[in-house]
C-alpha cells in the first residue's frame, strides 16, 4: 500500500510541475483579441489549455494548462510579447471571485440609475438591504421624495458621501 501511495505522489507532483498558471504580456487593449486567438488554436489543434483568462488588469493575460501546449500555442497568437511566469492561484483570487456590487455602496452616496424608467437620474441611497441586494433611492431631481427599490447592479457610483451615516437593514 504504501509502494502505490509513493507512485501516486509522484504522479501528481509531475502533474503539478507540467500544469499551471503562467502569465503572459499583451499589448494593451488587446487582451479579448489575443485571448480568442490562443483559445481557437488551441481548439483546432486540440492543445491541453483549459483556461485563457482577461482579467481587470490591463496588458496581461493569463493561461492555465501544459506549458508546452501554451507556448505552442502563444508562438501564433497575436498581440503577445513575452511570458512573464507562473503565477500561484492565490494571487489570482481577488480577480476570480467577483464582489458584489453592493458592497461598495453605502447611505447617503449619490448614484445615477443605469437602468429602467429612470435611467439617467441620479439619486441618493436612503437604504439598503444587503440580503436581498437591493436599495432604496430618492430621485434627486424630483420635487416630491418617492422611494424607488433598485437592484444594486442598476445603479453608478457618482459621489461618496462623506457622512458616516451607516443605517443598513440587514434581513
Amino acid at each position: 500500500m504504501v509502494f502505490e501511495l509513493i507512485i501516486i505522489e509522484d504522479i501528481v507532483v509531475k502533474m503539478l510541475e507540467k500544469y499551471g498558471i503562467y502569465c503572459y504580456k499583451v499589448k494593451k487593449g488587446q487582451e479579448f483579441n489575443a485571448a480568442e486567438s490562443i483559445a481557437q488554436y488551441a481548439d483546432v489543434h486540440r492543445f491541453d489549455i483549459n483556461t485563457v483568462l482577461v482579467t481587470e488588469i490591463q496588458g496581461y493575460l493569463f493561461i492555465e494548462g501544459n506549458i508546452q501546449d501554451i507556448l505552442k500555442a502563444v508562438e501564433n497568437a497575436h498581440y503577445v510579447s513575452k511570458q512573464l511566469g507562473r503565477v500561484p492561484i492565490s494571487e489570482l483570487e481577488n480577480q476570480l471571485v467577483p464582489t458584489p456590487v453592493i458592497e461598495g455602496l453605502k447611505p447617503g452616496d449619490i448614484v445615477e440609475i443605469t437602468e429602467g424608467p429612470f435611467k439617467g437620474s441620479q439619486a441618493r441611497i436612503s437604504s439598503i438591504y444587503q440580503a436581498r441586494e437591493e436599495i432604496t433611492v430618492d430621485l434627486l431631481t424630483s420635487s416630491v421624495t418617492i422611494p424607488i427599490v433598485l437592484h444594486a447592479d442598476s445603479v453608478k457610483l457618482i459621489q461618496p458621501s462623506e457622512e458616516e451615516d451607516e443605517t443598513e437593514v440587514e434581513l
